[in-house]
């Protein structure tokens, strides 16, 4: 699995963390709906930037590099914090 889509697999899971729709998720990161819309689509040719992985985990408290991580991977995990939790 490539990086591209260990990010997309985690934006997703970021998402159903704290029940948001494609709409909700775009407004909380500043960012238009189409945009999140596309990167969320399985086999998409865009793909979630450096700089856009960092926003979603600084955004939903989650440890730098959070959407990198395979789960169960060698690198340590940090705490997870829910944005309604």
């Amino acid at each position: 699995m490539d990086i591209a889509e260990i990010r997309r697999i985690k934006a997703i899971e970021i998402m159903h963390e704290n029940a948001l729709d494609e709409l909700s998720f775009a407004m909380c990161l500043g960012k238009d709906e189409s945009q999140i819309a596309s990167l969320m689509l399985p086999n998409s040719k865009k793909t979630i930037s450096d700089s856009l992985a960092r926003l979603m985990e600084q955004t939903f408290s989650k440890p730098k590099l959070w959407l990198d991580q395979v789960e169960g991977g060698d690198q340590p995990q940090g705490p997870s914090y829910d944005l309604f939790g």
